[in-house]
């Protein structure tokens, strides 16, 4: 409602006194107060909730949710299928906050979704392929049951740990200087992060080399360089490129900073000293 500087109402009516309100103003809220609810929450057209209608379509999200034709998000497909081939050996129960948890960057209503739908035979196919799923309980929050019905799961410990602890072992068997760790919350979860500088890309690459006796070509064409001291010379995104030539790997888009699955590569080198022909990808 608009008002002039009088306090006048500008349809014309009288000024408006402390604990007047207008028609529409007042309209408004005996609406509110007749609308039924339900549970707490506002009931709509048919029965359903607002709460349930929002749920439906996605509200507030931004992971390209749709409604019932939604298909599952690329990261949570990405999410969920990393952490069956990691975790589930014969029949595992598992949140889907356990299952973001395990991932970066993967909103807790993702999985969730993207499990929805696969149960309604929406997701792509072959996702899941070696696993059968059903939800443990309807009751929030709900769990699903992962049973393996194909395949094996990858028990390497690589596979087990968690990008700050990837960062931590591979450290410890480098001597690499520079990894950082910091907390961070989202959604009211708290996880560690763990952030490595250029110095410690350079530390973790010339013992990659070191280990599958990896010699840059360019190093041979730079007189009076050797290998630490042209590695000392590369770039984020040049140390990324030397690693993946070393270990026969692909990391795309990893320019700034490695991820858990180029971690993972390196720590089953340097750590756990596996040939680099059993951890290509």
């Amino acid at each position: 409602m608009k008002t002039d500087p009088r306090g006048r109402d500008q349809t014309g009516g009288a000024p408006l006194t402390t604990g007047d309100s207008s028609p529409d103003v007042q309209n408004d809220r005996n609406e509110k107060i007749n609308t039924p609810t339900r549970n707490g929450c506002l009931i709509t057209d048919g029965g359903t909730t607002a709460e349930q209608v929002l749920d439906d379509n996605g509200a507030g999200q931004d992971n390209d949710y749709e409604s019932k034709a939604y298909g599952g998000s690329e990261a949570a497909i990405e999410a969920i299928e990393r952490y069956v081939a990691e975790h589930v050996t014969d029949e595992r129960i598992a949140s889907s906050r356990s299952i973001a948890n395990s991932a970066t960057d993967v909103r807790i209503q993702e999985i969730g979704k993207t499990l929805g739908a696969h149960l309604r035979g929406d997701t792509p196919n072959g996702f899941l392929a070696d696993v059968e799923v059903s939800k443990w309980r309807d009751t929030s929050p709900v769990k699903w049951v992962f049973t393996r019905v194909a395949g094996e799961a990858d028990t390497r410990r690589s596979r087990q740990l968690q990008k700050p602890n990837l960062v931590r072992e591979i450290t410890r068997a480098t001597g690499a200087d520079g990894a950082r760790y910091r907390m961070v919350e989202r959604d009211g979860v708290r996880w560690e992060r763990a952030n490595t500088t250029i110095g410690w890309m350079r530390d973790v690459l010339a013992a990659v080399c070191e280990a599958v006796d990896y010699q840059p070509t360019a190093v041979d064409e730079c007189e009076g360089l050797d290998r630490r001291e042209w590695i000392d010379q590369l770039t984020r995104g040049g140390t990324t490129d030397v690693l993946e030539r070393a270990l026969e790997i692909d990391a795309p888009g990893v320019r700034r900073d490695w991820n858990k699955e180029t971690l993972q590569t390196i720590h089953d080198v340097v750590v756990a000293g596996r040939d680099p022909s059993e951890v290509g990808r």
